[in-house]
């Protein structure tokens, strides 16, 4: 090898069919670590690769560089003498002179390339997730402005519903009882002048049938702005103990006769609209006994225990599981007719005939729902009704 080749800026050597190097340039020899002496005529080509490509070297390129006599683009891993390795691209071509068989190599290393080709990797890869992200950033943005948009709709139809029910509440406290509270006055002023005795039956019937339906019809109108006006009249949330919730339901109900079981309470704490709660179960308990089997004794038996269920209940494809408590109240009542179970708690619903205004289990109802709870029936005529009302565990009560 000639003084000019020794310094070309890449990698040259030749080496023996039998794999001894017989010629290597200063450049290869300073990336090894290694003096010329060191190296000729006692090393072999295999001495200065890795394991992995010495023999990938010999089962694969040696074979090939013998029957086509070159080797283009052929990568292999060099070792230097301080046990290092680095990669290595060469070219190998298998030259006969005079009867002898000599491989001649030019090779450059290509450790920065990889890092270059994995650096152009790496920021294509950030490009593209980059892409990604904006994408997604896009497809964020325009489901958050729907989301705005559809707000915006449901804003402007809770104020004009809010505005509506303030005149509806209106309405019912004063522009519907007042004529109400007139016929009956003046009702009674009629009975009170009138002498019965004289009065023709019929027609005194007529009077008590009217002075009884303006009754009626005052204090429907009171249950119903009661009714709607219940959110109105929410208190804030604390904390409550279950059976002392029950006992005082029992005891506004004044009915010792209604055995009530607590024996299957197992979390007592709940958390709510206190006075309202115990309006729940005093609306539960009378109903069960107003709609009693008159063959057996009216009894109640409760539950209660923590199950986790998902919050979000209109939200189609949302999720967060936390704990509810779960409270089962089971009477033996006569129950309602079959497939009514949806209905029960309808405004204004009778099915019985002894029904009061139709408003208990509404109120139920409502009041388990703002507090973000739900309330289930499952009835069967002459068996009784099991309700069941889920409401959340925690203080943190957000009303509806």
């Amino acid at each position: 090898m000639n003084e000019a080749s020794t310094q070309f800026p890449c990698y040259l050597f030749s080496f023996t069919v039998d794999g001894y190097l017989t010629d290597i340039n200063d450049i290869l020899l300073r990336s090894l670590g290694y003096e010329r002496d060191e190296l000729i005529p006692d090393f072999r080509f295999e001495d200065i690769l890795t394991k992995g490509s010495r023999i990938f070297f010999k089962t694969h390129f040696l074979p090939m560089l013998m029957m086509q006599h070159k080797v283009n683009e052929m990568f292999l891993s060099f070792n230097t003498k301080q046990e290092q390795d680095f990669p290595v691209l060469i070219n190998l071509t298998l030259e006969e002179k005079e009867g002898k068989r000599v491989i001649h190599a030019a090779g450059i290393q290509i450790e920065k390339r990889n890092k270059f080709e994995k650096s152009i990797i790496e920021a294509k890869e950030a490009a593209e997730t980059a892409l990604k992200e904006n994408v997604l950033l896009l497809d964020m943005k325009s489901k958050l402005e729907r989301n705005q948009d559809l707000l915006e709709r449901q804003l402007h139809d809770l104020k004009r519903i809010n505005r509506e029910h303030v005149e509806f509440n209106k309405i019912l406290s004063h522009d519907l009882q007042e004529p109400m509270r007139k016929v009956r006055l003046f009702a009674g002023l009629l009975e009170g002048k009138i002498d019965k005795k004289e009065l023709n039956p019929e027609l005194q019937t007529y009077l008590v049938k009217l002075l009884r339906l303006s009754e009626y019809a005052h204090e429907l109108i009171a249950r119903l702005q009661s009714f709607h006006s219940l959110e109105d009249r929410m208190n804030d949330a604390a904390e409550g103990d279950l059976e002392e919730i029950i006992g005082a339901a029992h005891s506004r109900i004044g009915n010792d006769e209604i055995k009530v079981n607590l024996e299957g309470i197992k979390e007592s704490r709940v958390f709510g609209d206190i006075t309202l709660l115990t309006r729940v179960f005093r609306e539960l308990l009378a109903n069960a006994w107003q709609f009693r089997d008159p063959d057996r004794p009216v009894e109640v038996e409760i539950k209660s225990e923590i199950v986790t269920d998902n919050y979000y209940k209109s939200l189609t494809g949302a999720y967060r599981y936390i704990d509810f408590l779960q409270i089962q109240f089971k009477d033996n009542a006569s129950g309602f007719p079959p497939n009514v179970n949806d209905r029960i708690f309808g405004l204004l619903q009778k099915f019985h005939e002894n029904s009061g205004r139709g408003l208990g289990l509404a109120y139920c109802k409502k009041i388990v729902e703002l507090h973000n709870g739900r309330i289930l029936a499952n009835t069967r005529l002459k068996q009784g009704t099991q309700f069941t009302i889920i409401l959340p565990n925690s203080l943190d009560v957000k009303y509806y």
